[in-house]
């Protein structure tokens, strides 16, 4: 992958990362729209160039495409895209391009994000024509996840458009039907540029905007959600903003696993009863930092999209499922084994955490709020020694967080009784492994793609199970 694709298509997921959470108002909707329907032609001809599909006419497809051509859809979808402005615009879409930002960080406003964005796909694009003969087949399954992952940001900062500035109805409602099937299309193309070995293991995740989100689809993946949230964190553009909520939502986690560790293990003693006291006392010195400094710090330079992404991951997925099994005995003992290695990655991240706030005032805009009487301003810029007792009270939680992971891997807690798989469900499971690794050959090809799936019966229990 040659390192001018490699640079502009990093700053492009940079970019779709900020669009996410920088929705545009009514002033800049028409503006952002226009530069949505750049993003659509420019994605459309980057997936013609990494897999060799014609562009051709917009064709809708059947629902039997996505198991016998699930590269082409992506395309299909983007093409058919309905454009936001249908009127006749004279001057060449570059001329939209002019107010581009020099970083992600000088991004102010919608507009600029969605320029910015638009700009780094097409310049690696054309990185990406200049190169695709030298390409091997590795090189572009992910060079088209990389693609989907941002034709479904597209999608999905479209719908959000069309759903909070466009009136429902008529042509309107088939260009949100079409922005919600691109994103389900580009969603499965992400899934199927990952590891073809190991279509649902332990080393598989999609591809999402600026770095790989760990997604928390059970409570197997929220050990590695957080120990991606303390690799994210340790990249070095977290503001304290972004170490104060992912504090938060380490401390509500560590609750959770104490609950699922006290309702799977009633014993007052034993291995289970001193990793949740450990994990308890955790949990305490996070909010006790975070009660003592959200009210009183506050960034003023932009954070860490995908740090905050992941957080929100931990939070909004991985804390119901833990608060779900903490309510019966059983479903705690299933997971048992899961939330105990929960712990070690815990100790990752706090260590993170702390770094983070120790080096923000250093690298970051930090705001202190004043609370002297003859203070013409409530805030101030912040000094080294306005997080020290941050800094403090995290580096007591990294001594919990290792004596925890100590615990936790040393004498980790037998688990208790798994539950039955059906059969039927154990069919599907297997039928949906070998349906994803059948699907992907050595390279994206012209050529249908068929794969051999037996269903079994009572499907719609099976898929329920």
């Amino acid at each position: 992958m040659g390192l001018i694709y490699a640079g502009r298509m990093e700053l492009a997921t940079r970019y779709a990362a900020l669009a996410l959470v920088t929705p545009p108002g009514a002033a800049t909707a028409m503006p952002v729209g226009r530069l949505q329907d750049d993003l659509a032609v420019l994605l459309a001809e980057m997936v013609e160039t990494v897999t060799g599909l014609s562009m051709g006419a917009a064709v809708q497809p059947e629902i039997a495409d996505l198991v016998r051509h699930p590269v082409r859809l992506p395309r299909s979808g983007l093409v058919a895209l309905p454009p936001i402005d249908r009127s006749p615009d004279p001057q060449p879409p570059s001329s939209r391009w002019a107010d581009v930002p020099t970083s992600p960080a000088r991004a102010h406003g919608a507009v600029q994000v969605w320029t910015g964005l638009v700009v780094s796909a097409a310049t690696s694009a054309q990185a990406m024509r200049a190169q695709a003969h030298h390409m091997s087949g590795a090189q572009r399954w992910t060079a088209l996840g990389e693609v989907a992952a941002l034709a479904e940001v597209l999608a999905v900062t479209r719908s959000d458009l069309l759903t909070e500035f466009v009136p429902a109805g008529g042509r309107d409602a088939r260009a949100r039907q079409a922005a919600a099937a691109l994103a389900v299309e580009a969603r499965e193309v992400v899934r199927l540029a990952g590891d073809p070995e190991e279509p649902s293991g332990p080393t598989w995740s999609p591809i999402y905007p600026s770095r790989r989100i760990v997604p928390v689809s059970t409570l197997a993946a929220l050990p590695r959600a957080v120990e991606n949230a303390g690799r994210l964190l340790a990249r070095g553009d977290a503001s304290i903003t972004d170490v104060l909520s992912l504090t938060r939502v380490l401390a509500q986690a560590d609750r959770g696993a104490v609950a699922v560790l006290r309702a799977a293990d009633g014993a007052q003693e034993g291995p289970g009863a001193r990793l949740a006291a450990l994990l308890s006392a955790h949990a305490d010195e996070l909010a006790v930092s975070v009660t003592q400094s959200r009210a009183n710090l506050a960034s003023l330079t932009p954070g860490s999209a995908a740090a905050l992404a992941q957080g929100r991951e931990i939070g909004a997925s991985g804390l119901p499922r833990l608060q779900a099994a903490s309510r019966s005995p059983d479903d705690a003992r299933a997971v048992l084994t899961d939330v105990s290695a929960y712990a070690a990655p815990t100790a990752t991240m706090t260590v993170a955490l702390r770094d983070a706030a120790a080096r923000a005032v250093a690298e970051h805009g930090v705001a202190v709020r004043d609370r002297s009487e003859d203070s013409p301003l409530l805030w101030r810029p912040a000094a080294s020694f306005d997080v020290v007792p941050l800094v403090r009270a995290l580096d007591s939680a990294v001594v919990t967080a290792r004596r925890a992971a100590i615990e936790a891997t040393t004498d980790a807690p037998a688990p208790g009784a798994e539950r039955v798989l059906r059969a039927s469900t154990a069919q599907l499971r297997h039928a949906l492994a070998r349906r994803q690794i059948e699907l992907r050959p050595d390279a994206p090809t012209t050529a249908p793609l068929t794969a051999h799936f037996e269903p079994v019966g009572h499907g719609r229990a099976a898929r329920g199970a």
